[in-house]
């Protein structure tokens, strides 16, 4: 699993302004003992993903019984109420906070239901020992998987993002092949998708599990 920190110049990527937001965001949710990451454009910046654009919001995923208690307990100003969220393909536990003059959206509990694909995100049984500490001011937070950001980009039927991910995965296989294994097992994925996925990373240690997939 991946446990280094994120280097000092992988840190610059991010604007000063940005940082000062998830350094005060780490600050408040490290009293709460609930596992929850940065994911989204952030999350890919930060791990060496070219984006076309800086990032504009702040995305933080968890299981349903953190996000309940990481909202008792709101960074910067509530925009709104927790609600459950039903968007298209996408169902979540939802809510949206600011600060520093970024919008920050806390999901919880997320799943992906769409052509026959089923993805749901488990935060603390899978995506949380994937993580990589993420240290900012006197706090620290962990960034999703790149594995997660992958899938993730394949069921939005993004290649712009899946491309790009893909590109530094491939860079060091061993980094991501272990947490990428079990999210395909965790997951129902449709023939596209696994098709796409061996075209984006040619790995011969995915080749059993992707077969075992086409078998169900």
């Amino acid at each position: 699993m991946l446990k280094e920190a994120i280097s000092s110049a992988q840190l610059n990527r991010l604007p000063h302004d940005l940082m000062v937001a998830l350094s005060r965001l780490a600050d408040c949710w490290s009293t709460v003992s609930v596992p929850w990451m940065l994911g989204g454009s952030c999350s890919l910046l930060v791990q060496g993903v070219n984006l076309d654009r800086l990032p504009r919001d702040i995305d933080v995923y968890t299981d349903i019984h953190a996000a309940k208690q990481l909202h008792a307990h709101p960074p910067g100003v509530n925009i709104d109420r927790q609600q459950v969220d039903r968007s298209g393909s996408y169902v979540s536990l939802l809510s949206h906070y600011k600060l520093e003059g970024f919008p920050i959206e806390l999901v919880g509990g997320f799943e992906v239901l769409c052509g026959g694909a089923l993805y749901r995100l488990e935060v603390e049984r899978l995506l949380w020992p994937g993580g990589i500490p993420f240290h900012v001011g006197h706090s620290s937070l962990r960034l999703t998987p790149l594995s997660h950001e992958l899938l993730f980009n394949l069921l939005r039927n993004r290649p712009d993002r899946y491309q790009a991910i893909a590109e530094v995965m491939r860079q060091e296989p061993q980094r991501h092949i272990i947490i990428l294994q079990q999210l395909l097992m965790s997951n129902i994925w449709t023939e596209e998708q696994l098709n796409r996925l061996i075209e984006l990373l040619p790995w011969p240690e995915l080749h059993s599990i992707i077969g075992k997939q086409h078998d169900i």
